[in-house]
Parts: C-alpha cells; sequence; structure tokens
C-alpha cells in the first residue's frame, strides 16, 4: 500500500518539475507544430502531447519501482526510501547546477543528442501520431527533476507503485505547463524567476517526507520483529 507521504512527494516534485520546465521546456512546447491551432483542436493535441509525456514517466517509474523491489529483497527498505529522501534534499540546494551535473556523466551528450535529433525531425509533421511521438521524445530529454521523481518512484519498492508515483509526479507538472501552452509568452520570466523560488523548497519538503517514510518503516518493521517494544495498555 502506498503512504500518505509518497503521494504527497510525488505531487510536491510534480510540482517543483512544472517549475523547472516553464523555463527549460516552456520555449519547446510553445514551438511545437500544433500550437498555432486553435479550440479544440488545439486543445486535443496538447492533452495527447501531455499523454505520451506521462506515459513516459509512468514506465520508468514501473522499471524503477521493480528494481527498488529488488533492493528491498536484500533487506535495506529503511536505507532505499531514507537515501531518496536525502538525495531530494541535496539536489534542492545544488538545483542551479545540477542540470550541468547531469549533463556532465559520459555519454549523456550524445544521449540528448539522438533525442534532439528525433524531436527535430518529428517536428516537421502533423497529426496525433506526431504529438504523443514529441511527447514521448520530451519525457525521455535529460532532466534532473525527473531523475529526482525516479528516486522516489524506486523507494515505493513495487512495480505499480511506481508507476503510481511517476503518474501523480505528471500530473503535478500540468497545472504550469498547460498555463504555459495557453498563455505562451504573457506568463513572463518574471513570473517564473518567483516562482523558480518555490522549488528548492518544495523538494526539500517531498525528501523530508521520504526520509519520514523511511523511519517510520524502519520502527514498524523494528515493533513487528520485537512484538512487546511498543507500549501497552493496561
Amino acid at each position: 500500500m502506498i503512504s500518505f507521504q509518497i503521494l504527497s512527494a510525488a505531487l510536491l516534485l510534480g510540482i517543483a518539475g512544472s517549475l523547472h520546465c516553464a523555463g527549460m521546456c516552456g520555449p519547446l512546447i510553445l514551438a511545437m507544430p500544433f500550437h498555432h491551432k486553435g479550440g479544440s483542436d488545439g486543445l486535443k493535441h496538447l492533452t495527447v502531447y501531455h499523454t505520451g509525456r506521462i506515459v513516459v514517466y509512468v514506465l520508468l517509474g514501473i522499471l524503477t519501482g521493480t528494481i527498488g523491489k529488488g533492493v528491498a529483497l536484500a533487506g535495506i527498505q529503511k536505507g532505499l526510501s531514507i537515501g531518496a529522501g536525502f538525495f531530494l534534499i541535496v539536489m534542492a540546494f545544488t538545483i542551479w547546477r545540477f542540470e550541468f551535473l547531469v549533463a556532465s556523466i559520459p555519454g549523456f551528450s550524445r544521449y540528448t543528442g539522438a533525442v534532439q535529433r528525433m524531436i527535430g525531425r518529428a517536428m516537421g509533421k502533423q497529426g496525433y501520431q506526431t504529438s504523443l511521438s514529441l511527447g514521448a521524445l520530451n519525457g525521455m530529454l535529460p532532466c534532473g527533476l525527473v531523475y529526482g521523481a525516479l528516486a522516489g518512484a524506486i523507494s515505493t519498492m513495487e512495480a505499480a507503485g511506481g508507476g503510481i508515483f511517476m503518474l501523480l509526479f505528471g500530473a503535478g507538472t500540468l497545472p504550469m505547463l498547460l498555463t504555459v501552452s495557453l498563455l505562451g509568452n504573457k506568463t513572463g520570466n518574471r513570473l517564473r524567476q518567483k516562482l523558480g523560488i518555490v522549488q528548492p523548497v518544495l523538494l526539500i519538503i517531498a525528501g523530508v517526507l521520504l526520509v519520514m517514510r523511511g523511519l517510520h518503516l524502519d520502527l514498524s518493521l523494528f515493533e513487528s520483529a520485537v512484538p512487546g517494544a511498543g507500549y501497552e495498555c493496561h
């Protein structure tokens, strides 16, 4: 069963991710071939686009959740959740350089270039399939906040839990990204910068929730192993 801490952390990470994406991915979204479409047609393409993006997140969550289950079988459930929480807290204090650190990993520039070339080829096409593909490709672009969310997904220690975590993360990114899509440049860089100040705070809160979850899990394991450890009422 997915705990309240896990669900809350997923949504907070999604909101933090949307604040990041508004500045980083906003121009990319505004450049999409369907963006000039108006009315219901444009809204449908936008929905398909974000569906493709979130589906990729869910698949990554299922993968990392499965990996987490394997790690949990080794008996380090507590360490997995606490480690993921501390990872997010550290990320909060290094958020301005985190993208640079991720990009400096050997092989990442080659991977990023390959995804960007696929996006470039798809940009010249039309249709719902293209919108779906562009969303999926956007979800595959290297992003520090997505990796932070995957750290939370792996701490669920189950495939379904990891998928749900990333689904909630994706849902949390939607309000801000839809605002950028609908209002375009009217959102303004100044507004995005102000909202960006909130991002590290949300990361810290999400990290603390995961640490608390890990500590609670450790306490539960202790109490199950030593039934008499808890308080008793007489």
